[in-house]
C-alpha cells in the first residue's frame, strides 16, 4: 500500500497536467515544455521560452519537502555555495495544482554531469559549513519511503517482494548499530553526479535539494563509494573524488554496511517505478540478484 494513493498513478503526463495547469496560474509560457529525465518522486520540466526549470512533486504529501526545499536554497545562497535557486518570475511557492506541488527554479545554462573531483569539492565545503537554523532541516532517514515502494512494484515474484522487506528491516538495525565518526550535520542526501553538476560558468551547481536534512556525512560519501562498487566509476575517477574531498569511507569500518543501505535503497526506488516503466524489470532483478549475494561483481546499470 502506498503512502499516498497518487503516488502510483504519476505519470509524465500527470505532472504535466499539473504543470500546465500551475502555469496558467502563473502567467508562464509551458509551450515546448521538456521532460528533463525519468519521472520518479517528482517530474522535473524545462520551459525553453521562460528559462526555467519546474518540478513536479507526486502529491500532496511533498508540501512540506518542497517548502523546506526552497528554504534550503534560500540558506545556500547565505552561505555562498552555489545551488540552484527558485525563480524570481514566481513569488508564491510552492503552489499547488490538480492534486500535485509545483515549484519554479532558475534554470543552470549548459549543464554537464558533476565530475568525482567536483563533487568532492562542494562535499567537503558543504560538509563544512556551521548548523543551520533551528528547525529548518529534518533528521535524516536512509529509509523514506522505502517500503511502500516496494509494495508498489510490478513483475517481482513474491519471494523477491518479501526477500525486500526483509533486508529493509535488517538494514534499519543495523544502520542504527554503525559506528558513525562525526557528529550530525547538514548533508545532501543524494549527491550523485546528475544532482551536482558543472555549469556553463565552470562552477559546481547543487541541485535537488530536497533530500537535505541533519545527518551523517558518511551518507554523503557512500553515495559516490556506491558508483565505483556498481562500476559507474572507474578507480581513477573514485580517487579523484577521494583526493578532493580529503577522506576515503571505504576505508572505514561501517562501510559495507552502509553501501547496502544506499544499494538497496537504489533498488527500491527502481522497483517503485516499474507499475509504469516495465522496461526496468529486468535491471530490478538485477539488482536484487546482486543484494542477495554481493560477492558475484554485476555491474549495475545507470540512468534508467
Amino acid at each position: 500500500m502506498t503512502t499516498d494513493g497518487q503516488a502510483a498513478s504519476f505519470t509524465a503526463a500527470a505532472a504535466l497536467r499539473a504543470l500546465q495547469l500551475a502555469c496558467e496560474q502563473t502567467g508562464l509560457n509551458w509551450s515546448g515544455a521538456t521532460l528533463l529525465g525519468p519521472v520518479g518522486d517528482n517530474g522535473v520540466f524545462r520551459l525553453p521560452l521562460e528559462r526555467v526549470v519546474a518540478r513536479v512533486a507526486w502529491g500532496m504529501t511533498a508540501l512540506a519537502m518542497a517548502g523546506r526545499e526552497l528554504r534550503v536554497a534560500e540558506w545556500l545562497a547565505e552561505q555562498g555555495l552555489p545551488a540552484v535557486r527558485p525563480s524570481a518570475v514566481v513569488v508564491d511557492q510552492p503552489m499547488l495544482s490538480d492534486g500535485r506541488v509545483v515549484t519554479f527554479w532558475e534554470e543552470i545554462p549548459a549543464l554537464q554531469q558533476g565530475r568525482p573531483a567536483d563533487i568532492g569539492a562542494i562535499l567537503r565545503h558543504l560538509h563544512a559549513f556551521p548548523a543551520p537554523p533551528d528547525g529548518m532541516l529534518p533528521m535524516f532517514d536512509p529509509f523514506y519511503r522505502q517500503d511502500s515502494h516496494i509494495r508498489d512494484a510490478t513483475g517481482l515474484h513474491e519471494r523477491d517482494q518479501r526477500f525486500l522487506l526483509d533486508l529493509l528491516e535488517e538494514l534499519r538495525a543495523a544502520y542504527d548499530a554503525l559506528p558513525f565518526v562525526h557528529a550530525p550535520r547538514a548533508i545532501h542526501g543524494d549527491p550523485h553526479r546528475k544532482n551536482l553538476v558543472r555549469s556553463a560558468d565552470n562552477r559546481t551547481v547543487m541541485l535537488d535539494l530536497e533530500r537535505f536534512a541533519i545527518g551523517p556525512i558518511e551518507w554523503d560519501l557512500v553515495v559516490v563509494a556506491n558508483y565505483h562498487v556498481v562500476s559507474w566509476y572507474t578507480a581513477a575517477e573514485y580517487a579523484a573524488f577521494v583526493e578532493a574531498y580529503g577522506a576515503d569511507i571505504t576505508q572505514w569500518e561501517g562501510f559495507a554496511t552502509l553501501a547496502k543501505v544506499r544499494q538497496l535503497r537504489m533498488t527500491t526506488w527502481l522497483a517503485g517505478r516499474t507499475g509504469r516503466e516495465p522496461r526496468l524489470i529486468p535491471e530490478v532483478h538485477l539488482r536484487i540478484s546482486t543484494l542477495r549475494d554481493p560477492s558475484v561483481a554485476r555491474a549495475w546499470t545507470p540512468g534508467t
